[in-house]
């Protein structure tokens, strides 16, 4: 062996030497103590459990669930008409691919213009309402709608009182999905069928008019 590679391999092993050598202790040692985590959920479950607090949560817990249900968050960016409007809604869409029915047999293209209304009646009417307001609620019953079907539904307000206040099924659209739809800036609204039977009228009112 080479003189370089002798004193190289020498080097090593004087290393591994020092390295395996009894360092002795530095500083203090602790054996480990770490609670299992399940353990300690459990733990704090039970002691919440004997002294009451579990069933006091559980029961503050579930009213606020069925308050949120009865009373979700209003929708935001909507006023209280203050004039009459009228605006209508163009439901077309552009098809972003061919569509087809069960039989394989495409109905509708990529690229086309299609309106649900051709297709799909709509013969219902939708109101809007905030249900807070009595005006609204008294409004909500001087109406007579030409369709068979509506639906009363709120902007907010409590869903169980507007159910007693009204006598009838109430609906609320929850994150506004529905008034954004319509293009909403104010309530109460209605909104049926336009003259053309190919787009949606929505009708505002300002209540305060019409006393």
């Amino acid at each position: 062996m080479p003189a370089r590679g002798t004193l190289f391999l020498l080097a090593l092993i004087a290393s591994f030497q020092v390295l395996s050598e009894d360092l002795g202790t530095w500083g203090e040692l602790y054996p480990i103590a770490e609670q299992d985590m399940l353990t300690t959920i459990n733990t704090r479950l039970q002691a919440m459990k004997d002294s009451g607090e579990l069933d006091t949560q559980q029961e503050a817990y579930k009213k606020q669930v069925i308050e949120k249900s009865l009373r979700p968050d209003p929708v935001a960016g909507l006023t209280i008409a203050r004039e009459n409007r009228t605006h209508y809604i163009n439901p077309s869409m552009t098809v972003a691919e061919d569509l087809a029915d069960h039989q394989g047999r495409i109905f509708a293209h990529k690229g086309d213009v299609v309106n649900p209304l051709d297709t799909v009646p709509f013969n219902q009417t939708l109101y809007f309402i905030d249900g807070d307001n009595p005006d609204h609620l008294a409004w909500i019953k001087r109406q007579k709608p030409d369709t068979v079907v509506y639906r009363v539904i709120l902007v907010n307000g409590d869903i169980r009182e507007a159910t007693k206040a009204l006598g009838e099924r109430i609906f609320f659209d929850q994150k506004g999905t529905m008034s954004r739809r319509f293009e909403l800036n104010a309530v109460p609204a209605r909104v049926t069928l336009g003259e053309d039977k190919r787009s949606l009228r929505v009708d505002t009112f300002a209540l305060e008019e019409q006393r």
